[in-house]
């Protein structure tokens, strides 16, 4: 298991750095309209799951297919946000691909709702400055650079099927 723990904000939780004032914006708005309550913690998740109207409940199924309970339907696990910023899709289902049309997603709290739907998921009225700020947070403050640079420890391993270990067939009798 690999652990990032050099991003920005680690770095500022340490005592070491600083962020900018962007994002220092950004991540004491990330407190007050409530995205601390699941994305918390040293993952900055809360591992639990939720329905947040990503798609109709009854359309996905999520956790409700393990638990068999009505008010896992649609409900999926709080992802981690470290390195968020380097991701190329976002939601269980791939829906957006860039942070702004997330932060877009949650300032409109949601698209769908049903009697399960997070209470913190609600409109938010975010003006374009502070949707900038939240999108500085994410990006830069939670991202370690030895993974956006992909330098050991985090560096792409090798497959076996990449290796020079691997049979290779010469000659077919």
């Amino acid at each position: 298991t690999l652990f990032s723990t050099q991003s920005p904000f680690d770095l500022l939780i340490a005592g070491t750095a600083a962020l900018t004032p962007q994002e220092n914006a950004g991540f004491q708005l990330f407190g007050r309209i409530g995205c601390a309550g699941c994305h918390a913690g040293s993952l900055m998740s809360d591992n639990r799951f939720h329905y947040i109207g990503v798609r109709p409940a009854a359309e996905d199924s999520g956790r409700m297919i393990v638990t068999h309970r009505v008010a896992d339907l649609g409900a999926f696990r709080t992802p981690s946000l470290r390195n968020v910023g380097l991701r190329s899709s976002f939601m269980h289902n791939g829906r957006f691909s860039t942070l702004a049309q997330v932060v877009d997603f949650y300032d409109r709290g949601g698209d769908f709702n049903a009697p399960n739907k997070a209470p913190a998921i609600r409109p938010l009225n975010l003006t374009p400055v502070e949707k900038a700020q939240l999108i500085a947070f994410l990006t830069r403050a939670l991202t370690d650079p030895r993974v956006a640079s992909q330098s050991t420890p985090f560096d792409r391993p090798s497959l076996y099927s990449e290796s020079a270990f691997v049979p290779q067939v010469l000659a077919v009798a």
